[in-house]
């Protein structure tokens, strides 16, 4: 760490490479608006047993199995893949897969990454000395210079473990090495933290643990964008959006109950205090149980609704259809697996592009803004009657909380509803089965949380309901 913070004093970062920046919270680029229409991308390394090298998704091919197994073939699959997705309409791509290492507790935490030798995941590169790091890096370069070369930038995932020091090795070689690299937009520090983060943390540890990553980057990084990726509201509870000391949020909403994408991002617009985007969402499509028109649709109608709540970005899951054993994992591409696409330079990409991406090709960042609509299930997306849990969500003034939310789970906790509190701080928790444990909190608030017994209901316009009565819930004091 002295060896970087030394070269990092004399060779002090170049004021003549551009970066996308954020001003007055939306991005531009070379002092023109930038709109991110961004495309998710999953990357592979490939090995022949002396080198290494980046390399198309193995899920992307056909049969889920490597089409080309040199360097050089498989840099040209790259190329016509981003090359297509520029003709698309896309501008950046997130990259997934290659940024998230693997680290062994069982070594010392140590930082290794997948590679494949033709189509078996053949051997791990250990990224335990600098050497063995700035290759790995190379790779990245390579990369970043294949997307920078078709017109795009990069947002990228780069996996970070919370207090790990290896994780914090990682982050502060790549903060450093790519600290001049512009085709980078942002660096995604954690995929849903809803899902991923173990064991769970409190907002105060969430608050210290992203404050320490962005001092990081911006010590070696300064002119880098960081993100993360939140699941949705849901993240409320423990990565609260508006602690997160980052640049923007990269919200994921999908439609698991009707219309929730675009009801989630109406309170996105309404309750996010910085810029956000999506940065993943999608349904599913294979022309059969979903049509290709009703894909289309979605994209259309949340890709507009961001725009109209001022989300300043947008970005699909995700590129290709894939193999991934159930249907909504795996007809959310782009592309399906069906015949072959000619880019513009006349590579032959598989698969066939879906009606969805004309949405992206002919979206207008420019256009008049129109209404955030508040859809009529934005409080309850399925409407369901079984169950009802009622009640206020207020702060320890007894003033109500507009926007807080409320989720009940099932008694195994496998299964939940959640739903926002009005203006006057009463919420209605709606179920198709009856809640046995809840939880509450607000943006910058604290969080709640009890169990009950559904055998305590009452009846009430016939639907078994209990009343919670008045939940406080008190402001965050590491914000004051």
């Amino acid at each position: 760490m002295c060896l970087i913070g030394t070269i990092y004093i004399i060779f002090p970062i170049s004021p003549s490479i551009k970066h996308v920046t954020l001003v007055d919270g939306k991005f531009e680029f070379n002092n023109k608006p930038f709109y991110p229409i961004v495309l998710n991308y999953t990357v592979s390394l490939q090995t022949d047993g002396k080198d290494f090298w980046a390399c198309s998704y193995k899920g992307y091919n056909p049969n889920a199995e490597f089409k080309y197994n040199t360097k050089e073939t498989s840099q040209n699959q790259l190329r016509a893949d981003m090359i297509l997705i520029k003709d698309l309409g896309f501008n950046t791509v997130r990259i997934v897969g290659i940024g998230e290492p693997f680290i062994n507790e069982e070594k010392n935490d140590e930082l290794s990454i997948n590679s494949y030798l033709a189509n078996i995941r053949d051997s791990s590169i250990i990224l335990s000395n600098d050497e063995a790091v700035f290759s790995y890096f190379q790779k990245i370069e390579d990369l970043l210079s294949i997307i920078d070369n078709a017109g795009l930038k990069a947002i990228f995932l780069l996996k970070t473990t919370p207090n790990n020091n290896s994780s914090n090795f990682l982050l502060r070689k790549f903060s450093f090495y790519f600290k001049d690299n512009a085709t980078i937009l942002a660096l995604d520090l954690f995929n849903e933290p809803l899902y991923f983060d173990k064991p769970e943390k409190n907002k105060n540890e969430v608050y210290e643990i992203v404050k320490h990553w962005r001092k990081t980057v911006k010590i070696y990084a300064p002119q880098i964008l960081v993100t993360i990726g939140l699941e949705g509201l849901r993240e409320v509870f423990r990565w609260d959006p508006n602690i997160l000391a980052i640049d923007f949020i990269s919200y994921h909403p999908y439609e698991y109950e009707p219309e929730q994408v675009r009801n989630e991002i109406y309170w996105y617009g309404k309750y996010t205090e910085k810029p956000w985007i999506i940065g993943e969402t999608a349904i599913p499509a294979d022309n059969d149980s979903v049509t290709y028109e009703e894909q289309r649709l979605f994209a259309k109608h949340t890709l507009e609704q961001t725009y109209n709540c001022n989300g300043v970005g947008y970005s699909w899951w995700q590129y290709k259809d894939v193999d991934w054993h159930k249907y909504h994992a795996t007809f959310l591409g782009v592309l399906n697996w069906n015949g072959e696409t000619i880019n513009p330079k006349g590579d032959s990409v598989f698969g066939t592009v879906k009606p969805v991406a004309k949405e992206f090709g002919t979206f207008n960042p420019n256009a008049k803004k129109d209404s955030c609509l508040c859809l009529d299930n934005y409080y309850n997306y399925s409407q369901s009657k079984d169950f009802k849990l009622t009640g206020f969500i207020l702060d320890k003034n007894n003033a109500p909380i507009e926007g807080a939310v409320i989720l009940g789970w099932n008694e195994n906790w496998s299964h939940s509803y959640h739903t926002i509190t009005k203006k006057d701080g009463s919420f209605e928790l709606l179920g198709s089965y009856p809640f046995y444990h809840w939880m509450a909190s607000a943006t910058k608030y604290t969080t709640i949380r009890s169990d009950i017994n559904p055998d305590t209901a009452k009846v009430v316009n016939t639907i078994s309901t209990i009343d919670l009565g008045n939940l406080k819930i008190e402001y965050l004091s590491f914000l004051k």
